[in-house]
């Protein structure tokens, strides 16, 4: 699977879905994943919910919803591997500042392997 070819170029907004060890389950909207090889990824994520629970419950779900007609995307069914604190490595990886932040916002550098991608519509595999 190439996840940075995939990736690359295009628009549109993702929506990564997390439970905590109760199966409480959260939705929260996400950019595009970093891509970090061909079948591991990482999300930016301050101290909220959706960390929270990826710290109970290492499985995830991210959907990618592409910009343009009709019904494009992905759904990749993620494991997280490691979380990381590394604030040189995190606002070199950072695309955008976010206004509200503080110097002592905590970010996290949350890494995931992707376990398999899916079509956004329908069970068939995605060829990325």
């Amino acid at each position: 699977m190439n996840l940075h070819n995939y990736f690359e170029g295009k628009s549109g907004f993702g929506v990564i879905s997390t439970s905590n060890n109760q199966g409480e389950v959260n939705s929260a909207v996400y950019a595009k994943p970093h891509i970090i090889n061909s079948n591991t990824i990482a999300f930016i994520m301050r101290d909220r919910l959706t960390r929270k629970n990826v710290n109970e419950n290492p499985q995830a779900n991210y959907m990618f919803i592409e910009h343009k007609e009709g019904f494009n995307g992905v759904r990749l069914n993620l494991t997280m591997l490691e979380e990381s604190q590394d604030q040189e490595q995190i606002q070199a990886m950072s695309r955008r500042s976010y206004a509200g932040d503080s110097d002592d916002t905590k970010r996290f550098l949350v890494t995931f392997t992707v376990d398999k991608a899916l079509m956004l519509i329908g069970g068939e595999e995605a060829k990325l």
